[in-house]
């Protein structure tokens, strides 16, 4: 069961990155198309992965492919994210518990 959900996650990973590719190349292209912008941009690879899993039905099931790629298109282009370089926020060091909530007294 292990070995089969490893390879189910590596086989959509792989799809996501398939699918997602023609619209990170494009929005590679505008970024060097357009000379004002400061930072590069990128798109988001949690979103894309999640919404792999939801075009999967369309595809699929209900043999919607032009339709579903096209908004999994659209929507993987809407949710790109800025790459800006050298931004990093200090994180709060946590307190260490003095036991675990399975030993705690009552």
């Amino acid at each position: 069961a292990v070995r089969q959900d490893f390879y189910a996650k590596i086989f959509l990973m792989t799809l996501a990155a398939a699918c997602a590719f023609p619209v990170e190349e494009k929005v590679r292209e505008e970024y060097k198309a357009d000379e004002r912008r400061r930072h590069d941009q990128k798109i988001n690879r949690t979103n894309t992965l999640a919404m792999v899993r939801d075009i999967l039905i369309g595809v699929f099931v209900r043999k919607e492919i032009r339709q579903a790629l096209e908004a999994f298109d659209q929507l993987v282009y809407r949710t790109r994210e800025i790459i800006r370089p050298g931004r990093t926020v200090k994180r709060k060091p946590k307190t260490k518990r003095q036991y675990y909530m399975n030993y705690k007294r009552l």
